[in-house]
């Protein structure tokens, strides 16, 4: 997947898109899945490993820690009729 004319953004990874602009264009395979979110920039550095997304390499150990001691909860599956 390529968006604004950006080097091929793989699997599993990440890409930012400009703060100035009012539009964008993306190319991609029919098969692919994308998540698109948006936000208001917070201008803090981002560290990322697996499925977690943290500040530093630091909060990021402590988080698989955390996760791993089941401190993050636990998610259930509703079923309805």
């Amino acid at each position: 997947m390529r968006v604004n004319n950006s080097e091929t953004i793989n699997t599993a990874e990440v890409g930012l898109f400009d703060r100035t602009g009012d539009h964008i264009r993306i190319s991609s395979d029919p098969e692919t899945i994308a998540l698109l979110l948006s936000g208001e920039p917070i201008d803090e550095p981002i560290a990322g490993s697996g499925p977690f997304v943290m500040n530093t390499a630091e909060e990021i150990r402590q988080a698989k820690i955390d996760y791993q001691s089941g401190k993050m909860g636990k998610i259930s599956r509703a079923h309805t009729a």
